[in-house]
């Protein structure tokens, strides 16, 4: 990376550096109003913040994936999906409050039992200022 790390890497106008991470195609079961079940897919686009060239390496100081697919697996298992919008919404708040994320976009689509049913879906950004 060497020097030329700070021109490749400044945020728009000068400001701070960031990094994208993209977190596509994680499914993981929900259950309905009513007791149905089915799977919701997320997909996850974050901005985040980047700790800099010299950042230790250590995993503290970037965005685990590991966390964001723990919290998504958490979320699925405690809410009953009113939709795929609820659900957005829900994967939004949680990732925009991580301290590291400066923007979120969240895409979820929920697929019934029966193969013959179209998905529905819902995509949600938030921003950090």
């Amino acid at each position: 990376m060497g020097n030329d790390f700070a021109a490749r890497r400044t945020g728009p106008a000068g400001g701070a550096d960031t990094y994208t991470i993209l977190l596509t195609g994680f499914r993981a079961p929900v259950i309905l109003p009513g007791g149905d079940g089915a799977t919701a897919r997320f997909d996850l686009e974050l901005t985040v913040l980047h700790p800099g060239p010299e950042f230790p390496d250590d995993i503290a100081a970037v965005m685990s994936y590991e966390d964001i697919v723990q919290a998504l697996r958490d979320l699925c298992a405690e809410e009953t999906a009113a939709d795929a919008g609820r659900l957005a919404e829900k994967a939004a708040d949680l990732t925009i409050g991580l301290p590291k994320v400066t923007r979120t976009k969240v895409s979820v689509a929920l697929s019934g039992v029966r193969t013959d049913e179209p998905a529905r879906g819902a995509t949600i950004m938030r921003e950090r200022t």
